[in-house]
């Protein structure tokens, strides 16, 4: 079952209107109080939109209290998780593990960074039945994510555009007065979409040893089984942000993720693969995307992608798709 952490239901009953009472929105939600104050206590996600859906009804259209409550939230009150986000050199690495991290807090959501070359996107995908009170909480979350990116870099941030699979729910000003960049409605995905040269900037009290201590702190708090892939999905993408500069050392990228060159070798060997084999992947992901646009040259492509000469791209990309890259790239635009 899909659970929700009381720290978002009290943040949320506090933002209710007085017509609210306070009393009977924790009834709603199945929680006292006093259990309220405690992070670690979670409830039904079921119970938590039943919650949004009890507040929305008193606002009559213009619905705004979900986004009070993001714009209240600190780093700080996510424990470690937040700290981290916080303390990390760039805004590319605070998320590079709030996918797995989310989990201590949320459990009915999964959240993922995809590099589309110029732009970055943070991505939210729910499974369950689509309801007014899921949609308040991914509204919500999405402008919690954009709360945290101004703590770590300026009160000034604000993304490229923010889109939402669901039509609006009533007034959609507080969203875009919050957000400060276009809002789309009945898009494919709910994503915040960042510039890549914003997200790679330095964050204002960004630390790489601070960051690797609360990374390091959360790594050992969650079960190793339930990040089993996310590390290689982290190590191959800082491994792909490099490539325009040639194959990333190993320590590179450990140290870009918080660890030691000896600890990342470990972890990958027992995943049963190895260094070199993710930096293959990376470099057939990445030439896998570029070619599917038709603005990069072959040429392009190879430089990005590490290569020195376009030659030794093509046939290090026919050995590991089959075909040559004019090939691919034909039958990825006539698809796509």
């Amino acid at each position: 079952m899909s659970e929700i952490s009381v720290l978002f239901v009290k943040k949320m009953i506090d933002q209710a209107g007085p017509d609210c009472d306070p009393e009977m929105l924790y009834a709603v939600a199945g929680v006292t109080e006093s259990a309220a104050a405690n992070p670690a206590v979670m409830i039904s996600a079921d119970a938590y939109y039943t919650l949004l859906e009890t507040i929305a009804s008193n606002e009559e259209g213009d619905i705004r209290f979900h986004i009070g409550t993001s714009s209240s939230m600190k780093c700080e009150e996510y424990g470690a998780a937040g700290l981290a986000f916080k303390s990390a050199p760039t805004l590319r690495q605070s998320f590079s593990r709030m996918d797995r991290y989310s989990k201590l807090f949320n459990t009915a959501s999964a959240f993922a960074l995809a590099d589309k070359g110029e732009t970055v996107w943070w991505t939210h995908h729910r499974t369950e039945p689509a309801r007014a009170g899921l949609h308040l909480s991914n509204e919500g979350a999405l402008a919690t994510f954009v709360t945290l990116c101004r703590e770590a870099t300026s009160p000034d941030f604000a993304p490229m555009s923010v889109q939402f699979r669901h039509q609006p729910l009533g007034s959609e000003r507080a969203l875009e007065e919050y957000l400060r960049a276009p809002v789309t409605f009945g898009a494919d995905v709910d994503t915040i979409v960042f510039s890549a040269s914003v997200i790679d900037k330095p964050n204002t009290i960004g630390d790489s040893s601070i960051w690797s201590f609360f990374s390091n702190f959360m790594d050992e708090k969650i079960p190793e089984a339930e990040g089993s892939d996310t590390l290689e999905r982290e190590v191959i993408q800082e491994i792909a942000h490099r490539l325009s500069d040639g194959i990333p050392p190993l320590g590179e990228v450990a140290s870009s993720l918080g660890m030691g060159s000896r600890t990342l070798q470990r972890r990958v060997s027992e995943r049963g693969t190895t260094y070199q084999s993710l930096v293959d992947k990376a470099r057939r992901d990445l030439a896998q995307e570029l070619l599917s646009r038709p603005k990069y040259s072959l040429a392009d492509v190879a430089f990005l992608t590490g290569f020195s000469e376009q030659s030794s791209f093509t046939r290090a990309f026919k050995r590991w798709s089959g075909q040559t890259p004019k090939t691919y790239r034909i039958s990825a635009i006539s698809h796509g």
